[in-house]
């Protein structure tokens, strides 16, 4: 875990890319106390530890897209068999926000930190701040495991030798110290998913109530998206009870503040 300070900010994106208002209006967010984010995202044999300790049973809804057909539920798909061949080192896909839910309270329970997702705000100002872009400005495959331009498959090029998941920490991390913030799978976040900022909190906290509480934020783009999906603040909804093949998660924790 990487202990990020507490910061101000500008949350959302003052550019119109033509996506509507789900990444504005802009705004000032105060993160008012540190938190501490994990340098990884949650791995296979992570997960696989968590499932052999609790018998856990995701829902194995997992959603994929094909050239023949748009996004939809595969039953045969799970996070042990997501459609592709993974490591113990790569990030977990195929789990629903639910499924990272009991994650974080097992871990919880098993070390005595509170863990949990980050909220869009803690993931926002990391990715937004960590300076990961290449030398043209831009996030491409020497900085991050990304896919094709128009969506939504992968690409092997320079360092990003992958056509789906990569080993996590395989880029160089950002200036936090923290990897895969960009690209390699979408993360969770502990936000529901509203279609703006109006009304989210600005103390960094998660949005808890939202017309939509059904579903929860991802954030990041994963191995088979580029360009504007790549942004630090564009966002998108997923259903709480589903995964997807290219979304995983991290944790985060709060920071215990010294007695005085």
């Amino acid at each position: 875990m990487v202990v990020i300070p507490a910061a101000s900010f500008e949350m959302g994106e003052a550019i119109d890319y033509g996506y509507g208002e789900i990444d504005g209006p802009r705004h000032t967010v105060d993160i008012h106390r540190s938190f501490a984010l994990a340098k990884t995202e949650v791995t296979v044999g992570e997960f696989r530890q968590f499932v052999g300790a609790t018998g856990h049973l995701s829902e194995g809804k997992c959603n994929i897209y094909t050239d023949e057909k748009s996004w939809h539920i595969d039953p045969d798909r799970n996070w042990e068999r997501p459609g592709f061949t993974q490591a113990e080192d790569h990030p977990v896909v195929c789990v629903s926000w639910e499924d990272t839910q009991a994650y974080a309270s097992w871990l919880t329970q098993q070390t005595g930190e509170s863990y949990r997702l980050p909220s869009e705000a803690e993931w926002e100002y990391v990715a937004a701040f960590g300076d990961i872009e290449g030398e043209d400005g831009v996030v491409g495959h020497d900085e991050a495991n990304i896919g094709l331009v128009d969506c939504c498959g992968g690409k092997a090029e320079g360092r990003d030798v992958w056509i789906e998941t990569a080993p996590v920490g395989s880029f160089p991390s950002d200036k936090f110290g923290i990897h895969d913030m960009r690209g390699n799978v979408w993360e969770w976040q502990a936000d529901c998913h509203q279609d703006n900022y109006v009304g989210a909190p600005v103390d960094g906290s998660a949005r808890t109530e939202c017309d939509t509480p059904d579903k929860r934020s991802i954030r990041g783009g994963s191995y088979g998206d580029a360009g504007d999906y790549l942004s630090p603040r564009y966002r998108l909804p997923g259903p709480k009870d589903q995964g997807y093949f290219t979304v995983g998660f991290r944790l985060a924790h709060d920071v215990r503040e010294p007695q005085r």
